[in-house]
């Protein structure tokens, strides 16, 4: 790995870890600025998987440092949809396959918190029995990794064009 791509790496998940504490630091008022510390985390992955994860790697211990409870939300995540769109994305250009293998890890990261953990995601037990609740973590994390795949590459290709993303010589 080339050390300017560390560099980038580590930059970036400062910004990741301190979008993801912004609630802790200032107020609760700030909670939606949260899901920007995806951002970061998928652009390293994006330049590169292994510096992409490790980045995610350390924002996470940055974040469980300051907050056990964001670390924990970061792990399940804004986190892993940042590594998981960014991975998909570096190897393919296949918008169907990215979306759903990243729909497919944050529905088994929600019900490890839900389930393993006991941490209500979504705010409040939901209703049915556990295959119902599967189906609606699925369909929330389709709906949420569509829609943050298109805005991840917006920002990627407007950074691009500002010449301030590091190509890879990828699509």
């Amino acid at each position: 790995m080339k050390t300017k791509t560390l560099v980038i790496g580590a930059l970036l998940a400062v910004i990741a870890a301190f979008f993801q504490v912004m609630p802790v630091l200032f107020s609760e008022a700030f909670i939606f600025i949260t899901i920007l510390s995806t951002i970061p985390i998928f652009i390293v992955c994006r330049i590169n998987p292994k510096a992409g994860v490790l980045s995610y790697i350390v924002a996470s211990i940055l974040v469980l440092l300051i907050s056990t409870h964001e670390g924990l939300l970061f792990l399940s995540t804004n986190g892993v949809i940042g590594v998981t769109l960014g991975v998909c994305r570096y190897y393919t250009i296949k918008r169907t396959s990215i979306i759903l293998s990243s729909s497919i890890t944050l529905t088994i990261t929600l019900s490890i918190m839900n389930y393993g953990l006991g941490i209500p995601v979504l705010g409040k037990t939901l209703p049915g029995g556990i295959i119902t609740q599967l189906v609606i973590f699925f369909l929330f994390s389709l709906i949420y990794n569509y829609i943050y795949y298109y805005f991840l590459e917006y920002i990627v290709r407007n950074l691009k064009k500002t010449n301030v993303f590091i190509d890879t010589n990828r699509n």
